[in-house]
């Protein structure tokens, strides 16, 4: 068993500190930083050698990214500014610590980034022969209308927050696909997912971490079209049972490359589930414990050095 573990996060995150718990409860010391922390954590690095917090990181050690940085979309920084360049530096850093040859990691940090392309996940599922809702990103809204036709939903790209004109955080969620947005929006600056809406019974969160899945589920028929808008859809989640469904999603992670991966799946009246997205740093802790734990334990296994 290794004595200490690289976490690349943030302290503030319930995910993280629930790991870092569970390491410390194993005798197993986690090394916790990220790109805000990096200056008072204390580092030194060299192409054959790593420091961080005082201590050399020895060949065999295992880490978990879980954020480079915190979000950043609600401080409002300009971009070019000092602060600005100065966080993008430690951003810099922070990845290329984590292609640090001594060091395995739950997912690579080139394959989180390449994992949390939607486009790219939709169509690695597809190959492998995954049921996806048609999909769309196009400039040209005639051709949005052609593809999916009139029951569509639409949804960022990249992430859903931004500050607005007012300096105000705000969220983007995912919203029925109106003639009137069609019209009125402007697909060419600001490029959207937009997707064939699924009539679904039931959402489905599929976590995975290495060879460990869980599943939970809500009941679509009594929340939002994107149930995230209500808060006490948290707490209605329940463990499911979907063996062909987790099959799926672990075959996907292998295709993919990611050690952990938060999924969501719809499944409709009629037919097979559908796969809709995938986060490789997406939250899990909010699910029942039956679901939540066994997946935080096979984190924390890995960290530990076991195989």
């Amino acid at each position: 068993m290794h004595r200490y573990a690289l976490l690349v996060g943030s302290e503030s995150d319930f995910h993280l500190r629930a790991v870092a718990e569970r390491l410390g409860q194993r005798r197993v010391q986690p090394l916790v930083f990220d790109a805000d922390s990096l200056p008072q954590t204390g580092y030194s690095f060299s192409p054959g050698e790593m420091t961080i917090g005082g201590t050399q990181i020895a060949g065999g050690t295992r880490g978990w990214l879980r954020r480079v940085a915190p979000s950043r979309w609600t401080t409002g920084e300009l971009v070019g500014s000092v602060a600005d360049v100065s966080l993008r530096a430690r951003v810099s850093l922070v990845a290329s610590l984590t292609r640090f040859r001594n060091c395995e990691w739950l997912t690579r940090v080139d394959t989180l980034q390449a994992a949390e392309d939607r486009l790219h996940q939709l169509a690695t599922a597809r190959h492998i022969g995954i049921e996806t809702p048609r999909t769309v990103v196009s400039a040209d809204p005639d051709e949005i209308r052609r593809t999916l036709g009139s029951d569509a939903v639409l949804k960022p790209l990249v992430t859903g927050a931004f500050v607005d004109e007012n300096g105000q955080p705000q969220v983007v969620h995912t919203a029925e696909l109106t003639e009137e947005v069609l019209t009125r929006g402007d697909f060419a600056a600001a490029p959207f997912i937009a997707q064939e809406r699924i009539e679904a019974r039931h959402h489905l969160r599929v976590v995975t971490a290495r060879s460990e899945v869980r599943t939970a589920a809500l009941d679509a028929r009594d929340w939002p079209l994107d149930w995230r808008m209500a808060e006490d859809a948290h707490s209605a989640w329940h463990r499911y049972d979907a063996p062909d469904v987790e099959a799926q999603a672990l075959r996907l992670v292998g295709a993919l490359g990611v050690g952990f991966s938060s999924q969501d799946w719809l499944v409709p009246a009629d037919g097979p589930a559908v796969f809709i997205d995938l986060n490789p740093a997406g939250q899990w802790m909010f699910l029942p414990e039956d679901v939540a734990q066994p997946i935080t334990e096979s984190i924390v296994d890995f960290l530990c050095g076991q195989p």
